[in-house]
């Protein structure tokens, strides 16, 4: 129950922090803030302080910041030079990005942190699978991205380039894999397949990780490196899932704290990992040029500098209603597959 706790509020900082980006540079750029809140529908608990009103509401899907004229349907004035429409782009820009921006930097500053703590991570020995491809057998046999591979037939896998050789001298006969996976350990039967003349079950493969103390530069380097480098891998995963190679799988807030509360029970390591790969999660997906999120308002805006013309506003307000109305649902979609996969798996 503890590590479900720490999970909950360590998801509710990285929103909180997610939309404080929005608030302080909005505030920065003179723009009038009505309200800051955490959750959306009625309120639970609220304060004004200032000129803003901050509260948590009651369905924990996220949060807003509501900066007047953001809404086109807002009841401003059009010479107000404090409402959003009326501030120079670059500012708008600057507002919208802040918040994916802010959830990037704070995930580096986590790594930072922990790269100058416990070390920076280097290539291990084992072998961790980095992807699974649709329709082949270690996918229908029920392996994932993440799973570190420690064992064919018995026999311990002690380095990465022991798998491929041992699935070749298979000849094809099912092997029984062995992986960990959340610090469990789960047995697999697959039986390769005849590819381009060898053996192969249809994985990727890359190295474990383990930390080493290389000195505060390579720290902060890596720090800030990590995140650009998973924006980088989910760009690839969302590739590989459009050409059908991969499967792509997506959860909902419900599996993201599940997810958060095994690492968090593995240790300080864990949690601070999953934390910062949650945060870059948060500001990758909010980057994503889609309606109603903070990607899809930055496209408008782009369109703006283009055509250097402002976008027509009642369109914009009905594109992102639309997308938000589809985000809520998927959202709630989501919520119902991960609580049926925690019945199933019991």
């Amino acid at each position: 129950m503890l590590y479900l706790v720490l999970a909950i509020l360590s998801l509710g900082i990285l929103v909180i922090i997610h939309e404080a980006g929005h608030f302080l540079v909005a505030r920065w750029s003179k723009m009038r803030v009505d309200l800051f809140s955490i959750g959306f529908g009625p309120p639970l608990w609220r304060f004004t302080r200032g000129e803003t009103t901050y509260q948590v509401a009651a369905v924990p899907l996220g949060g807003f910041v509501q900066i007047a004229g953001l809404n086109p349907a807002d009841n401003i004035s059009p010479d107000d030079p404090r409402a959003y429409p009326n501030r120079p782009v670059w500012q708008r820009f600057l507002t919208i990005f802040a918040g994916p921006g802010i959830n990037y930097l704070f995930a580096a500053v986590l790594l930072i942190g922990l790269n100058l703590v416990v070390g920076v991570q280097v290539p291990g020995k084992g072998a961790l699978v980095s992807q699974t491809m649709a329709g082949r057998p270690a996918a229908a046999a029920g392996l994932r991205a993440g799973d570190e591979i420690v064992a064919i037939d018995g026999q311990p896998v002690r380095s990465f380039g022991e798998v491929a050789p041992a699935v070749e001298a298979s000849g094809g006969r099912e092997l029984r894999i062995e992986v960990l996976r959340d610090g469990q350990r789960r047995v697999f039967q697959v039986k390769p397949v005849l590819d381009g003349g060898k053996w192969r079950i249809g994985i990727g493969l890359v190295p474990t990780v383990e930390r080493q103390r290389l000195g505060a530069w390579v720290a902060i380097r890596s720090g800030l490196s990590e995140p650009l480098l998973l924006t980088w891998q989910n760009l690839q995963h969302f590739a590989d899932a459009f050409r059908g190679r991969q499967k792509l799988e997506v959860g909902g807030p419900v599996e993201i704290v599940r997810v958060m509360k095994q690492k968090i029970s593995m240790g300080f390591v864990r949690g601070i990992e999953i934390l910062a790969f949650i945060s870059t999660m948060l500001g990758f997906f909010n980057l994503l040029p889609l309606p109603a999120l903070d990607g899809g308002r930055l496209v408008f805006l782009a369109w703006e500098v283009l055509s250097r013309r402002p976008v027509n506003q009642r369109v914009e307000q009905w594109v992102h209603a639309v997308g938000m109305v589809a985000l809520l649902l998927l959202i709630s979609l989501l919520v119902v597959k991960d609580v049926r996969n925690i019945i199933v798996g019991g």
